[in-house]
């Protein structure tokens, strides 16, 4: 596992060091929510699927960790808000991962609106009230928000809990290549960003010229293009996600 290894200059430190950090977050969340409190907010967007795999490293001894009864973390609750315009080879990844792992507490519920799937989740789940999720920094377009966040407006309450904020495109597919972490194949069909199946395209960047397919997604070398593949309606804002 990447943790184990003796990080070298360059690229792979710097995952390294960001590495370390987000175990660190995994751990402190542990600490402040305890294992029943914790929740991961997972769709097999690449992002949350490294979260996804930290816990099971941590959980099985890959990553060594401060945490005592790390093996707790296959028993969080992982739920899957299902849009109904999600691309099928997401929805068939989800399922497919979630038995790779082992998470025995999941749950997918299908839902066209966000909020109206978090507040259905926390109402049924009411000591679950710290979440895990893929945000990263190049998400926010400005905004400051804190790995661990409260939400706010009228969204339901619950801590945010963000363990890849400060990573950058290029290190989640340096972890996912470097540790053969399996992925959703979209992603090898020129998808860098993963949305409603509608509003997102494989990435023009990744064009090649002569046949007209494209790249796969490590291959985007700039991390301001990840978002190139995507588009919205004025009707569905609500529901954009990064992964």
């Amino acid at each position: 596992m990447f943790l184990d290894q003796q990080p070298k200059e360059g690229k792979c430190k710097n995952l390294h060091t960001k590495l370390s950090k987000s175990v660190s977050i995994i751990e402190e969340a542990v600490t402040r929510y305890g294992y029943e409190g914790l929740s991961l907010s997972y769709n097999g967007g690449k992002d949350c699927l490294i979260i996804l795999d930290l816990l099971h490293s941590i959980a099985t001894g890959k990553i060594p960790t401060n945490l005592t009864n790390p093996e707790k973390l296959k028993e969080i609750f992982v739920f899957y808000l299902h849009n109904e315009d999600d691309f099928e080879e997401m929805e068939q990844f989800v399922e497919t991962s979630i038995n790779r792992y082992g998470f025995l507490n999941y749950k997918k519920l299908t839902t066209n609106s966000l909020k109206r799937g978090f507040i259905q989740i926390l109402k049924n789940n009411p000591s679950r009230k710290a979440i895990f999720i893929g945000t990263r920094v190049a998400d926010l377009k400005g905004r400051k928000q804190e790995i661990f966040a409260p939400t706010d407006g009228d969204w339901p309450e619950a801590m945010r809990i963000s363990p890849i904020m400060q990573w950058h495109y290029s290190n989640v597919w340096e972890y996912i290549r470097q540790n053969q972490v399996k992925y959703c194949v979209l992603y090898d069909m020129g998808y860098t960003s993963l949305g409603l199946k509608s509003q997102t395209k494989p990435n023009p960047k990744l064009k090649k010229n002569n046949n007209g397919g494209f790249f796969p997604a490590w291959k985007l070398s700039e991390k301001s293009l990840e978002r190139e593949g995507r588009y919205v309606t004025n009707s569905n804002k609500q529901n954009v996600e990064n992964n």
